[in-house]
């Protein structure tokens, strides 16, 4: 086939959606054409496949595409119908809103993560099909534990309301046992201070009072007198190596308990499981479905958790983790998802 993929190159969502299935259906022969904003001549594709919503021009493209008879593909990991408003991008998502439905409603295929997304997507389109982000693992190489248990998070600046569930727990636990404390992510200045102080600057109160300030500010608070260290984002390209390179004994993925979250992926279970961590994870969609290891959402079950896996075999557990993600959610195993749904073929529901 030849595909399309029409998308920004720079996010993690392109890597995990678009990135790493094009590689692999690359090595089995498929012609793939990232098709962005730079226009060149490209030949007619068997299939067009449009991530989110980042082009201005989609209704136009869609028509040469049903008119030239190319399969249209929607793909989309997030329900950006249900967006909070402590995210980061709130505004600029409710702006595309009316795009999203769009693409949902023309699409001859909807393409997304889990099959809770796909119940909310089909109040739009029928044809839903789950393609799971499934991890590249050429890309991991588990690093050597130093010294000293590490006990981290990774994620971008719009988990702020999710990391603060789990910061009580991990404050009372690190005041009588030992183990160090990383952050990586959220913002690419030298702290999060300097980001919080950076945006404030910036647009003063109406930051500080909004939704998303608001968020920065409890999570500074909940951060205070917290012994821990601090690494900034890095580009796309470099962040499996980055994870990697934290050599986190322990990995926590709390998340708040809301209708945008329930419809995310369990991506931070993988990338901690291939770097050789295992995962804590709060019990809730999506973690609840496939993380062994998990704590609702209070202070006492974080508390007794991470104090249990301060003191199990992490060895075992990160090793039986690692297997399920190498099983169930391996792109070299996955890759023939994609493949079957840019066909047009059914895909087995149990997969």
């Amino acid at each position: 086939m030849n595909i399309f993929f029409l998308t920004e190159t720079e996010s993690g969502c392109f890597k995990w959606r678009a990135g790493i299935p094009g590689k692999y259906l690359q090595r089995r022969g498929h012609t793939i054409q990232i098709f962005s904003d730079k226009l060149q001549n490209y030949d007619a594709p068997d299939a067009l496949v449009v991530f989110r919503t980042h082009y201005p021009k989609l209704e136009r493209l869609l028509d040469w595409a049903k008119a030239n008879r190319i399969r249209i593909v929607f793909d989309t990991d997030d329900a950006l119908d249900l967006v909070p408003r402590e995210n980061l991008n709130y505004r600029g998502l409710k702006e595309r809103g009316a795009l999203y439905q769009y693409l949902l409603e023309q699409a001859d295929l909807v393409t997304t993560t889990t099959a809770a997304l796909a119940d909310n997507l089909r109040q739009w389109n029928p044809n839903i099909a789950i393609l799971p982000n499934s991890v590249d693992p050429e890309e991991w190489t588990i690093a050597p534990r130093p010294e000293g248990i590490r006990v981290g998070w990774t994620g971008s600046a719009t988990h702020f309301h999710d990391l603060a569930v789990a910061l009580d727990a991990i404050r009372e636990v690190q005041k009588k046992r030992a183990f160090n404390f990383v952050l990586q992510g959220i913002c690419s200045e030298d702290t999060i201070e300097d980001f919080y102080q950076f945006h404030a600057t910036l647009s003063g109160k109406p930051f500080e009072q909004s939704p998303f300030g608001k968020s920065v500010k409890r999570l500074l608070d909940k951060l205070a007198g917290m012994r821990y260290e601090f690494h900034p984002m890095v580009e796309v390209g470099e962040h499996s190596r980055k994870v990697c390179d934290l050599a986190l004994d322990i990995g926590i993925a709390p998340l708040v308990d809301n209708a945008f979250n329930r419809n995310k992926s369990s991506i931070k279970y993988y990338e901690y499981a291939m770097s050789g961590a295992v995962t804590l994870a709060s019990h809730v969609l999506p973690y609840s479905e496939e993380v062994p290891i998990t704590a609702k959402n209070n202070q006492q079950w974080w508390r007794d958790r991470l104090e249990f896996l301060l003191d199990a075999d992490r060895v075992s557990l990160a090793r039986s983790q690692r297997d399920w993600v190498m099983e169930h959610r391996n792109m070299e195993r996955n890759v023939e998802l994609w493949e079957r749904a840019y066909r047009g073929e059914p895909l087995d529901p149990a997969r």
